[in-house]
């Protein structure tokens, strides 16, 4: 479902190999409850070198849903590969999902709303190594 919530494109380097793509949540599935595991607002397409480095926290997505690379990418900034993968797309907003969004009204007797900002937030404050 996320990877056809992105149109099945990574949404921070637009990589449309679908072999490629991963559905990665935003806020680790560890420390999710079930219906967070579940919930479209908590989930990312994104390629699978951008998603091996999104969990180990070395970039994450600020408040304006724009790709943030920590200092530990920056130290490595001379290389070609990390200018590639990463550091071209610092600062620019990742593409925001299109289908599939979930009904608020489905999840307030359960639990509070979860939305893609709430997600983003967590995954800034409490897995990005700055």
């Amino acid at each position: 479902m996320t990877l056809l919530n992105f149109q099945q494109a990574c949404c921070s380097t637009g990589n449309p190999i679908p072999t490629l793509l991963t559905a990665s949540h935003i806020k680790p599935s560890s420390v999710c409850t079930a219906i967070e595991k579940l919930n479209p607002a908590n989930g990312l397409c994104l390629a699978n070198t951008q998603d091996a480095a999104f969990d180990q926290g070395l970039f994450t997505i600020y408040e304006s849903l724009r790709v943030v690379p920590s200092n530990r990418i920056h130290y490595h900034m001379t290389t070609d590969t990390m200018k590639e993968n990463f550091l071209q797309y610092e600062g620019k907003p990742i593409t925001l999902p299109h289908h599939f969004n979930p009904d608020p009204k489905l999840f307030r007797h359960l639990v509070p709303q979860v939305s893609l900002r709430s997600v983003v937030d967590y995954h800034r404050e409490n897995v990005f190594v700055a």
